[in-house]
This record gives structure tokens, C-alpha cells and sequence, in this order.
């Protein structure tokens, strides 16, 4: 066979595209993407994009027991707080939390900002995400207990 017969015969065959699920948080436009579930690294890792609209906040200094995150900024800007002072991340920049590690993330800019998330070991996110987007007030304690997210005090929020 010659590579062109190779080229030939490769290009007729369909071109696989991945599939990402996508969960909007709320009416402000920002929206989560599942990027890899644990179901894909054999609970090894999750990967999530989050695309922060511009009127995005991010969340409140907290905290989890079974697993840590890593946040590395694709564009804009979004504060980091490390549990005890807030830092600016510009793209290319990386944060990690910790299991028990105290965090949090902030974005102030007008500009929208997306951020990769990464959680090891995989954690199953996509329903904590999109019940966030229609929880009620009075069940999001509960909500957030649930998916081991625990908010501490907010100094320097």
C-alpha cells in the first residue's frame, strides 16, 4: 500500500469527537464542562472546565476531606485565596488545594475567566454542578454537605 492509499483509506473512515457534557450554572452564563469523569481515568481524576461569565464570583473560602483540587487558568484573571492570603492568577498560572486545605477563588474583573479544574481522586462533580444552578436557599446546606464541600469563615472574602 502506498501512503497515499494509507491517507486515502484513513480519511474515509468518520472523525471521532470527543463528548463533553456541558452544565450551566444559573442564568449568569457560566458553565461548567465535564472534560473527564472518574468513569474515563478509573477514578484516578476528574477534569472539569469552568467558563466564569463575567458576573461570576466564585466560591467562598472552604474546604474538602476526600479530595484535592488543582485550578490552572486558560484566560482571564481570578484571585486565589490559599487559607491565608489572595493571590492573582493570570493564564498559565496553577493553584492546588490540599485535601483539607482551606480555598477559595474570586473574580472581580469584568472580563469572563475559564479555569481547569482537576480532582484526585476522581469525584463525581456533575450533579453538585447542576443542582447548584436550582437549589434552594434552605437546602444548600444540606447540598454542599453532601458533595464534601465545607465553607468556613469568610475573612478576607
Amino acid at each position: 500500500m502506498t501512503d497515499t492509499e494509507s491517507t486515502a483509506r484513513f480519511s474515509k473512515e468518520p472523525e471521532r469527537v470527543p463528548q463533553t457534557r456541558t452544565i450551566r450554572l444559573g442564568a449568569g452564563g457560566s458553565t461548567i464542562e465535564v472534560l473527564a469523569d472518574p468513569a474515563k481515568t478509573s477514578g484516578i481524576m476528574s477534569i472539569y472546565r469552568w467558563r466564569m461569565s463575567p458576573s461570576s464570583r466564585g466560591p467562598a473560602p472552604h474546604f474538602h476531606t476526600t479530595f484535592s483540587e488543582t485550578f490552572i487558568v486558560e484566560e482571564g484573571e481570578v484571585d486565589y485565596f490559599d487559607g491565608r492570603a489572595w493571590r492573582t492568577l493570570r493564564p498559565g498560572d496553577t493553584a492546588h488545594a490540599a485535601v483539607g486545605d482551606v480555598h477559595a477563588l474570586r473574580k472581580e474583573r469584568v472580563e469572563p475567566a475559564t479555569l481547569l479544574m482537576a480532582l484526585l481522586p476522581g469525584v463525581p462533580r456533575e450533579e453538585y454542578f447542576a443542582q447548584l444552578a436550582t437549589v434552594n436557599e434552605r437546602d444548600l446546606s444540606r447540598l454542599h454537605e453532601a458533595h464534601d464541600n465545607h465553607f468556613v469563615d469568610e475573612h478576607g472574602r
